[in-house]
């Protein structure tokens, strides 16, 4: 099966400011043959002009709608209240933060049938962007919801250690 391309998401997605995250997990619920409506996929995720989505709160989502998922993250020492929410419901839902993982691991998953979610920094500090991580050919990345589709392992590796960003991934793994 093909990995769902942006572009064919809901247009009440599309519209969206911000909705990179709310893509890419549609996009994962959608591979694994999962259809949700927009608004309630947006809803779980608590969507918000302001901060978009956290990726706690995108973990919780996919759950929520049949996925089994892993949340993988640095040690974050500024987690907001409004974040901290996302983290007692994901908590209350079984999904306890995990250890970063590496790039290898990271792939390692992704050649297992399981689609890893991650967050970088797209075009500079504090620009995080989620996308896929569909594997990598030679030394490049591929991240079909990045500009280029694709990225250097060493500029993969800069944005997604970069500012705010702490490694964060979800990695998404077919229903049970």
């Amino acid at each position: 099966m093909r990995f769902p391309k942006w572009w064919q998401a809901p247009q009440e997605l599309l519209k969206i400011n911000g909705h990179c995250g709310l893509i890419a997990g549609w996009a994962a619920l959608h591979y694994f043959g999962i259809n949700v409506s927009a608004p309630r996929f947006t809803k779980a995720c608590r969507y918000t002009k302001g901060n978009g989505i956290f990726t706690v709160d995108l973990a919780f989502a996919l759950k929520e709608h049949g996925l089994r998922v892993s949340f993988h993250s640095d040690i974050d020492d500024e987690i907001g209240r409004f974040e901290k929410i996302g983290y007692n419901r994901a908590r209350r839902a079984g999904i306890l933060p995990e250890p970063a993982l590496e790039l290898s691991q990271v792939l390692r998953e992704r050649r297992r049938g399981h689609i890893p979610i991650v967050l970088f920094n797209q075009s500079g500090p504090d620009s995080g962007h989620f996308s896929p991580l569909l594997g990598r050919r030679g030394d490049l990345i591929r991240l079909p919801y990045c500009r280029s589709g694709t990225m250097t392992t060493e500029e993969f590796l800069t944005a997604w250690t970069g500012s705010g960003i702490l490694r964060q991934c979800v990695i998404v793994k077919r229903p049970d």
